[in-house]
């Protein structure tokens, strides 16, 4: 999640906070991350396979497909995603990712994003992660990642973390969500894209993988809700799929409605 801890080295937020009710809103969590956290199990395999409907690839993405898109290193580890996916044979301007927050209202009351809806007795709401609704801009005071689409990935963070020439690279997702130990559930899904594939002015999925928490930020739903992914010959802690879910879209389709991708 954009608003909270960051690779080292990204660039700073340009606003500092007034006060200090105001700095505590803009860390989203940072402090609330290192506070003991409740351990109750929290819910309902049937209710989450419902709301992320996915296509699973248990190993990681290993079948084969048109757009040749394969988890090459990394994966979730605590609260830490460091992962990277290589790309051939997909004729694009460069690599994105797009990447999706949905979690129950935060334990202060605050209320992050701008989409919003009541399910099962609890208050939901999301956002597009980096994106003009997030708290990584309405808390924590920072330009959106990209002017005007839903990517993840900050101009200076694609310089660093894409190398992609013509048909063929890689790219690099990292993220540190402390806000999760604020919400009693946090669910994640991340989009690979490639940007105006093949000259068509739209972009196209390459690949997907979803990840987030129960309890605070204590208790991975992958492994739980979803197959825990391979990568390198290891559990990844994340799960790759093959398609966006109906989620997914309808978060992309508020924050971003000019938005088209395929």
């Amino acid at each position: 999640m954009r608003s909270h801890l960051r690779r080292p080295g990204a660039r700073d937020a340009r606003r500092t906070a007034a006060s200090a009710t105001l700095n505590a809103q803009r860390s989203h969590g940072r402090e609330a991350a290192n506070a003991p956290l409740p351990q109750q199990r929290l819910g309902n395999r049937a209710m989450q396979r419902m709301l992320y409907s996915g296509v699973s690839e248990p190993d990681g993405g290993a079948a084969e497909s048109t757009f040749k898109t394969k988890a090459t290193s990394g994966g979730l580890s605590g609260l830490t995603l460091n992962v990277t996916f290589s790309v051939s044979g997909t004729p694009a301007d460069s690599l994105q990712a797009v990447q999706t927050f949905m979690g129950t209202r935060r334990s202060d009351g605050v209320q992050v994003g701008t989409y919003s809806w009541q399910w099962k007795g609890k208050t939901w709401d999301a956002f597009v992660d980096g994106g003009n609704n997030s708290p990584y801009v309405t808390l924590g005071g920072n330009p959106p990642a990209h002017a005007t689409k839903p990517y993840y990935l900050t101009p200076t963070e694609v310089a660093a973390q894409v190398n992609f020439t013509k048909d063929t690279g890689t790219i690099n997702v990292f993220d540190r969500p402390g806000a999760v130990a604020m919400h009693e559930e946090a669910h994640f899904e991340t989009a690979i894209v490639a940007v105006n594939y093949n000259g068509t002015k739209q972009d196209k999925v390459l690949k997907v993988f979803k990840w987030g928490w129960l309890n605070m930020g204590t208790d991975p739903t992958v492994g739980k809700y979803w197959p825990n992914s391979e990568i390198a010959g290891a559990k990844s802690g994340i799960s790759v799929m093959g398609a966006v879910s109906p989620e997914f879209a309808n978060i992309v389709k508020h924050d971003y409605p000019k938005y088209r991708y395929s």
